[in-house]
């Protein structure tokens, strides 16, 4: 007892003398708020499993939001950030529900970080705070660390639908940042909480390396282990009949017709093998509309499928669980036609030609993830010069060739892996035939930004992209409200800060 409480004391001690030796410089409290206004002028709002979606046109938009940071700076090497706010917001759709028709407001935490520089070239920081490895990209893009592999889920702003502008992916976690070759080469080591989707705080070891090439060109290439270090094992990798996909041997040929020439199971069915989830098995459909087989346990507790037409029992000779774990990689390039040229960007503004890919996830798994292509969203940008009559001009475009929904309802409400399907697995092949799915192969987004004055900036968002809204309950919209070719929103915001 004695030698504990001694040890508290010099404990104490110690600290007071740090306290007595700290010299706090460059403190500083800045103050910033915002408004933002828009309109959905065309679009489809989802916030259930997808049988109530609605079409929805020149929908209002509009949020306020104000923030308040501290930074100070420690004995010159230790930085610390602490950020609140709040944000004024109103459903997107008002109904009959009172809970519509009012404006709700939202405190939060902006930033609470912070971070040790060991020397000018090595620093580690920690705590909650955000991070943007491509500085190019305003609106699409920055996919290694805000984006869900299975499902294949992309995020605009910040996940949750709580942020509309802006892709800075804010999270709980730590960054060592390591510049090498006076600074043309960075190494980026991160280690971020999933904050935002479920399961919840999985953390993913990440690795980004930036090097800039002479004077204009800028090349970047990283890698996240997405979820791989997880807080819950059984909620990553979840058991169940929707989340295993059953390899099941088809060797009568009566059977094997039935699934052949079922819409709703051809593509499930192949080389006399079906495989498919375990729940969707009892729900394929023969060519009258009738359940092919039946789902059953035997005495021993299996599960197996009876063939209604014919009696034949059906057996999984291999079972696979579907997993949120996935190894994501990233490349991205930017190329200054300023700098290149020799032409001065004070006087025209932005000139860069970028652009990233990514692969959200590696590895193939069975039915729903065997084509990693599938998985690879592309975005190609520009900022084209304005000779200083805006700030920034910048357009951006992504193609992602994804058979599935952009829809995470299983994901939101299950914590499952799977996309979720709208209607039964007739449906999803009906439209999927019809080309329903690839409407939002291509999105678009273009970026203005003007400095009114010093410490007032207006920024213009028109868009097809992934924008996610929010209902009374701040649920977000389990799908994008632009899903067609035709769908659009616009968005100004006006921030001032000082």
């Amino acid at each position: 007892m004695k030698s504990t409480f001694f040890l508290a004391l010099a404990c104490a001690l110690g600290l007071a003398n740090a306290d007595e030796d700290a010299v706090v410089t460059e403190r500083k409290i800045s103050v910033a708020a915002f408004v933002d206004a828009g309109q959905v002028v065309h679009g489809v709002y989802v916030n259930d499993d997808g049988t109530n979606a609605k079409e929805v046109r020149d929908v209002f938009m509009n949020r306020d939001g104000v923030g308040l940071t501290y930074s100070g700076t420690l004995n010159g090497n230790l930085h610390m950030n602490i950020g609140v706010g709040g944000l004024f917001w109103k459903p997107f759709l008002t109904t009959e529900a009172k809970a519509t028709k009012k404006i709700n407001f939202g405190p939060g935490i902006s930033e609470a970080s912070t971070q040790y520089d060991f020397n000018p070239r090595l620093t580690v920081k920690f705590g909650y705070f955000g991070y943007k490895y491509n500085p190019d990209a305003t609106n699409l893009g920055e996919y290694l660390l805000r984006s869900e592999a299975y499902p294949t889920i992309i995020q605009n702003g910040n996940s949750g639908g709580w942020v509309w502008l802006g892709n800075e992916n804010k999270s709980m976690g730590a960054k060592v940042t390591w510049d090498l070759l006076d600074g043309a080469f960075r190494q980026d080591f991160l280690l971020f909480s999933e904050f935002s989707a479920n399961p919840l705080f999985d953390f993913s070891p990440s690795y980004v390396a930036t090097w800039k090439v002479g004077k204009g060109f800028e090349i970047a290439g990283g890698f996240s282990l997405h979820r791989w270090l997880s807080i819950k094992p059984s909620a990553t990798t979840p058991s169940g009949l929707a989340n295993t996909v059953a390899e099941i041997p088809v060797t009568d040929p009566r059977d094997a017709a039935l699934f052949a020439t079922s819409k709703s199971a051809q593509s499930a069915f192949s080389g006399g093998k079906l495989t498919a989830p375990e729940n969707l098995v009892s729900s394929f459909k023969d060519s009258a509309n009738n359940d092919i087989a039946s789902q059953v346990w035997d005495a021993q507790g299996n599960l197996i499928y009876i063939v209604t037409s014919t009696g034949d029992t059906l057996r999984p000779a291999k079972e696979t669980k579907l997993t949120f774990k996935a190894i994501e990689v990233m490349g991205r390039a930017s190329l200054n036609f300023s700098n290149l040229l020799g032409i001065d960007e004070k006087v025209t503004g932005p000139f860069k030609l970028y652009g990233e890919i990514a692969v959200l996830g590696l590895q193939n798994q069975p039915y729903y993830y065997e084509d990693r292509t599938q998985r690879m969203p592309i975005m190609l940008g520009a900022d084209i010069p304005t000779f200083h009559l805006l700030d920034l001009f910048s357009v951006q475009m992504e193609y992602l060739k994804n058979p599935w929904p952009d829809f995470n309802y299983d994901q939101y409400t299950y914590s499952m892996p799977v996309p979720s399907l709208p209607g039964s697995p007739t449906d999803y092949a009906l439209r999927k035939q019809a080309g329903f799915y690839n409407r939002d192969d291509l999105k678009w987004s273009v970026n203005l930004q003007k400095t009114i004055v010093t410490g007032w900036q207006a920024h213009l968002q028109v868009a097809n992209d992934h924008l996610r809204v929010q209902d009374e309950y701040a649920q977000p919209s389990f799908m994008p409200v632009t899903q067609g070719k035709s769908d659009w929103y616009y968005l100004v915001q006006f921030l001032w800060s000082m």
